[in-house]
C-alpha cells in the first residue's frame, strides 16, 4: 500500500528544491525530475509556491538589513517551507510583489482615524517611532499622551510594531480586551461574533478582559479573548510558520495550508464583493496548499479547477466551482 505523503514532507522536500534552485541553474535532469515531482501531487504546486516566495521574502529582508545605517536592524525571521511556472503566472499565485488596494504612510497625532475598506491595506507610521499595518476594512483610532500611547481597534485587523518607550506603555483596546506591551509586534484582529484574536511575534504582551486576570503572552503564542466563555481568555502556542501564513496579507496575499474550500472562499469574501461558492459539499471540504493574490479571487478558482480537476463559471457577483 503506498503511503500518502504528509504535509511537512512535502514542504520540506519543496524548500529543498527551493533552495536548490535559489543556488545554481538545474540541470536539464533535474529540471524533469522537478516537473515530475510537481505533478505527482497536487498539494505539492502550492507547497513550490509558498517555498519560493518564503524565500524571495527573506532575500529581501536581508537587501534591506544591509542597505540599513542602524546597527539594530531587524534580522528576518524564518522562512517557512513551499510553480509549475505557467500555473503559477496564469493563476495569480503570488511569487512577486502584488499591488495592495490602497497602501499608504502617514503621521498620526492625537485623536486620529484611519480606515481601510474592503480589499485595502494601510501602513501607518506613528509619530512615536512605532508602525500600524491595517488589514482589510479595519479602523483605528489613535490617542497619545504624555502618560501613554492608546489604539482602539474598532473592527477588523491590525499589526503593531511597537517602539520602546518604557514611560509610555502602548495600549491596544478591542472591545472588552486590552493588549499593553512596550516594545514588540503582535496582531490582534476584532470581528462581530468572533472571539479577540491575537498573536505575538516578538516580545511580551500583557491581555486583560474585565473579567479575568491580565494574562502575559510571549513570542510565538496566540490570546484569543471571549467574554462569553468560561475562561475570557485562553492561550496556545502557534508554530513559526503558522505566524508567518497569518501575515502574508500585508503583502496583499492569503496563504493556505490543507486549508478546506470553504474557509479558503470566506478568507477570500474579506477582501472582495465578489464572492467563491463552492456548489458541492463534499467539494468544499477538498484542501488547498498554496500562496495567492488576496483580491484575485478568479486566480484563485482558475488554480482549484487545474490542481483538483473543477470546473469554474462566473455568475453575476459570484464565481462558482463545482464538479462538473
Amino acid at each position: 500500500m503506498t503511503v500518502r505523503e504528509s504535509s511537512a514532507q512535502i514542504e520540506q522536500q519543496a524548500a529543498m528544491w527551493a533552495a536548490r534552485l535559489d543556488a545554481r541553474v538545474l540541470t536539464a535532469a533535474e529540471t524533469a525530475d522537478l516537473d515530475a515531482w510537481l505533478a505527482g501531487d497536487s498539494r505539492r504546486l502550492g507547497a513550490w509556491a509558498m517555498a519560493r516566495a518564503a524565500l524571495a521574502r527573506v532575500e529581501l529582508a536581508q537587501v534591506a538589513q544591509d542597505d540599513s545605517p542602524h546597527e539594530d536592524a531587524p534580522v528576518a525571521t524564518r522562512p517557512s517551507a513551499f510553480d509549475r511556472r505557467t500555473l503559477l503566472r496564469g493563476a495569480g499565485l503570488a511569487l512577486a510583489a502584488s499591488a495592495v488596494g490602497a497602501v499608504g504612510l502617514g503621521l498620526l497625532g492625537q485623536g486620529q482615524h484611519y480606515a481601510t475598506g474592503k480589499g485595502e491595506m494601510l501602513r501607518i507610521a506613528l509619530d512615536d517611532g512605532s508602525i500600524v499595518n491595517l488589514n482589510t476594512a479595519s479602523g483605528i483610532d489613535v490617542q497619545f499622551t504624555a502618560e501613554q500611547r492608546t489604539i482602539y481597534l474598532r473592527g477588523g485587523e491590525a499589526l503593531f510594531d511597537v517602539a520602546k518607550d518604557a514611560a509610555r506603555p502602548f495600549v491596544v483596546v478591542a472591545g472588552d480586551a486590552r493588549v499593553r506591551a512596550v516594545g514588540t509586534a503582535f496582531t490582534v484582529r476584532h470581528e462581530a461574533r468572533r472571539p479577540i484574536d491575537v498573536i505575538v511575534s516578538e516580545g511580551v504582551v500583557e491581555v486583560s478582559e474585565p473579567r479575568a486576570a491580565p494574562v502575559r503572552v510571549g513570542q510565538g503564542m496566540r490570546a484569543m479573548v471571549d467574554p462569553r466563555a468560561a475562561t475570557p481568555i485562553e492561550t496556545a502556542a502557534i508554530a513559526p510558520e503558522m505566524i508567518e501564513q497569518e501575515l502574508y496579507w500585508r503583502e496583499g496575499k492569503i496563504a493556505f495550508r490543507d486549508t478546506t474550500l470553504a474557509s479558503a472562499a470566506a478568507q477570500f469574501a474579506r477582501y472582495n464583493d465578489e464572492r467563491i461558492v463552492i456548489a458541492d459539499p463534499a467539494l468544499a471540504q477538498e484542501t488547498i496548499t498554496g500562496l495567492f493574490v488576496a483580491n484575485d479571487p478568479r486566480g484563485f478558482a482558475e488554480a482549484v479547477a487545474q490542481s483538483l480537476g473543477v470546473v469554474t463559471r462566473i455568475e453575476g457577483n459570484s464565481i462558482l466551482i463545482s464538479p462538473t
